[in-house]
């Protein structure tokens, strides 16, 4: 987004403060004569969040509603997914200096979240990811707040227990009190609030993630962008290249399916960050079968490449990639992690694997398409069924569909 067009959104904020300066009543009764104000608040504007993120301002604008973005400086928000072409959607487009760890500057962080709230009066505020969610929640005011965790940080198995007593609390504190609705994107994720975090199950919400349509790209081209040579098969692993992923778990698995198949199975990865450090070991000490291709913008449009897909996740919301890899037709390898059973598993499109550091049973799965070609042709079949129920336009509907029930009382 050019400078001019952030300078020209903030004066229309500024002019639209002050020419309306109502609160509670008076508030709900002047948002009658004007289109529905959404703020959008995201910290870790990357990734599937970034995604969910471009899909809402898609969407939205396209149905009317002013969107504005509240949004971090620097690294964390990812112009190759929220690009000009998005942001130009927004009524305003303001970037806060918000990090990940928990310090001081979260203070500033908050003021500058504060104060663009306060400037835009907006009738509904969406923080999306923990950081974003704390921050945006604590700001008082006569707007509604909506929140989408995106996988709470409480489900991450490896949290020590005051780790996870301390970040529940939060999350409980604030579902309860300071929320109007929180928006689960997987059935799993809605049990752990409603369970775990007692957050009162009449405000939470399910809404699964979803994709609009894309174009991919042939197999022949996606295979000579990506440098794959011959007729291999080829495992995509599309994320970050972090520990939540399990990264190490695919190098290990990887390792033993290079012993079984050597280079007729090959794993192609995709992502950002340090692969080798994540993975525990140099790259000299990595089996022949990986292919480390690094950042690709657009990625899904190359996941023709491919033959099938593997997640080996350690905790999750509900994984874009996941979709993705289903638009593509392509059979999923996954952890059990949230979304895993009421997606892969429900409908047939590919092997769920204990959540686990097991690497035999991950090349195990993946050994079985490999092997079984009438499987990997059912389980394509099902991911064209099964992506009906995943569009972007029916996540975008019911999230609408969210935020007037909240604005008309809908009861918590």
């Amino acid at each position: 987004m050019s400078g001019r067009l952030h300078v020209e959104a903030a004066e229309q904020a500024d002019a639209r403060a002050k020419a309306a300066p109502a609160r509670g009543p008076a508030r709900v009764a002047q948002r009658a004569g004007r289109r529905l104000r959404v703020a959008l608040v995201v910290e870790a504007a990357g990734g599937g969040v970034a995604v969910h993120v471009a899909d809402l301002i898609d969407g939205l604008a396209a149905a009317g509603v002013e969107v504005h973005l509240i949004g971090p400086t620097g690294a964390r928000f990812d112009t190759g997914i929220l690009h000009d072409a998005i942001l130009r959607r927004c009524a305003s487009v303001v970037r806060v200096p918000m990090q990940r760890a928990v310090s001081w500057r979260d203070a500033r962080a908050y003021v500058g979240v504060f104060r663009a709230l306060a400037r835009i009066e907006p009738d509904i505020v969406h923080s999306h990811s923990s950081k974003a969610g704390v921050l945006a929640r604590a700001c008082l005011g006569a707007w509604r707040h909506v929140y989408t965790p995106h996988a709470f940080y409480t489900l991450n198995p490896y949290l020590s227990p005051g780790s996870r007593w301390l970040y529940g609390s939060i999350e409980t504190l604030f579902g309860k009190w300071r929320t109007d609705r929180v928006i689960a994107v997987s059935d799993d994720e809605a049990r752990h609030a409603t369970g775990s975090l007692r957050i009162p199950a009449r405000a939470v919400r399910t809404i699964h993630n979803g994709v609009p349509g894309f174009a991919l790209l042939s197999r022949d081209a996606a295979r000579a962008s990506l440098g794959i040579a011959g007729d291999a098969f080829i495992v995509g692993f599309v994320g970050r290249f972090s520990f939540q992923k399990g990264v190490d778990r695919l190098v290990a698995a990887a390792a033993l399916l290079d012993e079984r198949y050597g280079a007729r199975l090959q794993i192609a990865v995709i992502g950002i960050g340090d692969f080798a450090a994540q993975a525990g070991r140099g790259a000299a000490a990595m089996s022949a079968n990986l292919k480390l291709i690094g950042r690709v913008q657009d990625a899904r449009r190359y996941f023709s490449a491919f033959d099938a897909f593997v997640l080996p996740s350690r905790y999750e919301g509900f994984p874009y990639v996941y979709l993705e890899a289903m638009a593509a037709r392509l059979p999923v390898v996954t952890t059990r992690v949230a979304g895993a059973d009421e997606v892969v598993g429900r409908h047939d499109v590919g092997i769920v694997v204990d959540n686990v550091d097991d690497p035999a049973a991950l090349a195990g799965a993946l050994g079985t398409l490999f092997e079984d070609g009438t499987a990997r042709a059912r389980m394509a079949a099902n991911c064209t069924r099964a992506m009906a129920r995943f569009s972007a336009s029916g996540m975008v509907r019911r999230t609408l569909e969210l935020y007037h029930d909240v604005l008309n009382g809908g009861s918590r």
